[in-house]
């Protein structure tokens, strides 16, 4: 254990937590951006087309146009413009964000996605696996993100950390304590200059508690966010893990005080991803591990739950909606006790509760719907991702009839920017 008087030593002076692009878009971690975003590459990949494309900057001026009013903003919470010129396209800014996680191959302006990034882009890896998956995988130091001399200096001195898990096992440790929260000055302050010198959960635990109770002022630990944009790029981790549900943030007075609170409700799925040990095999590999526990499963179910439960018209929304259709959009059910109601643009989108945004389902194809396991375009196609074609492809009928009250345009938006919760 370290003691209360120890200094951080930087094992070399540009240390830092690197991930996203030095162009100030926060917002891109969005799942709805990043793989909205991936989605549209996957289409042009087909077609040959390359980023500096008209066809390219066109996909993204459309897709700036569907995050526009559903409540994704930039740093300063401004909506985001996806849309650039094809010479300086989105990818060229910040291709950081979807390298980093192994979606998008390095390629030189040619459109190509990873194999993982074809499988998310398809639908057959649902987005909480892919959280998951990440979760497990990312680590620094990381060739798609830092340059070759960078990541040499990181193996020299035997540093690998994986800055996910590394926070959630913080924060699940602060959790058991009664003190389940970091904030932003915390992350920068004290763990990455801790992860530096390969300190223990309990010396992170302790440096956190004495600096909030003022036992600690960190006076001479060494800054590892000194570039105007470096603080920003740090948060990057706590904000993706916020996005997919790990942590749930708290805005306070500054961005220096906000406040990352674990999630308890998932501490078991949680738990059973950090007592497997840290992923350096095949993608596939990862995929089959995060499979075979069902840890994303059980998570995909809770959120749900969670999800369904904070809505604050739900009841009145579903009412309205078994008045208008009588039964499951998909088996046709008609007994109430077992149809829910369904948002086609998720009530987190800004997605109304109205007739014409909703379905009534049965209650496992609801979760099928919500998770992003089922699918329904503006035409009435009903597509089954590959774990839930082996259940339900003998049930689920290819084409549904879709009456005329049922947005089209809220659909398409699904289809297009949308992969579960």
């Amino acid at each position: 254990m370290l003691a209360q008087n120890f200094v951080p030593k930087l094992p070399f002076p540009d240390f830092k937590w690197k991930w996203a692009s030095y162009a100030p878009s926060e917002g891109l971690n969005d799942p709805v951006v990043l793989l909205g975003v991936l989605f549209r590459m996957r289409k042009l990949e087909l077609l040959g087309v390359r980023f500096n494309s008209d066809e390219f900057a066109r996909e993204m001026r459309e897709l700036s146009n569907d995050i526009k009013d559903s409540g994704i903003v930039d740093i300063n919470g401004n909506s985001i413009n996806l849309e650039r010129t094809p010479e300086r396209n989105l990818i060229r800014n910040s291709g950081q964000y979807w390298k980093a996680v192994g979606l998008l191959s390095d390629t030189r302006g040619e459109i190509r996605l990873t194999d993982f990034g074809r499988r998310v882009a398809e639908h057959d890896i649902s987005q909480t696996e892919f959280a998951a998956i990440t979760v497990q995988t990312f680590k620094l130091p990381n060739l798609q993100i830092q340059n070759a001399d960078e990541c040499q200096r990181w193996i020299d001195n035997g540093l690998v950390i994986y800055p996910l898990r590394l926070l959630l096992s913080i924060l699940r440790e602060l959790q058991s304590r009664e003190q389940g929260f970091i904030t932003t000055e915390e992350l920068i302050k004290i763990i990455v200059p801790l992860s530096a010198c390969k300190a223990d959960i309990e010396d992170y635990f302790n440096f956190i508690l004495w600096f909030r109770t003022k036992q600690v002022t960190l006076i001479g630990w060494p800054d590892c966010v000194p570039g105007a944009n470096d603080l920003r790029i740090a948060r990057e981790y706590l904000l993706f893990l916020s996005h997919y549900g790990y942590i749930t943030r708290q805005e306070q007075s500054t961005r220096m005080d906000e406040q990352y609170l674990y999630n308890y409700d998932l501490d078991s799925e949680i738990a059973a991803i950090l007592a497997e040990p840290p992923v350096d095999e095949s993608m596939q590999k990862a995929i089959d591990r995060i499979r075979i526990s069902d840890v994303a499963s059980d998570i995909e179910r809770k959120r749900v739950d969670v999800q369904r439960t904070s809505r604050p018209n739900q009841a009145r929304f579903r009412k309205e909606l078994l008045a208008a259709y009588g039964r499951c959009i998909i088996t046709n059910v008609t007994m109430p006790e077992v149809l829910e109601a369904a948002h086609i643009k998720p009530f987190k989108y800004k997605g109304e509760d109205t007739v014409a945004n909703g379905f009534p389902m049965r209650m496992d194809i609801h979760l099928l719907f919500d998770t992003g396991h089922l699918r329904i375009s503006d035409a009435g196609e009903v597509s089954l991702s590959t774990r839930a074609r082996m259940d339900y492809g003998a049930t689920v009928p290819p084409q549904i009839y879709l009456p005329e009250f049922t947005s089209r345009e809220f659909l398409r938006w699904r289809w297009d920017n949308y992969n579960g919760i």
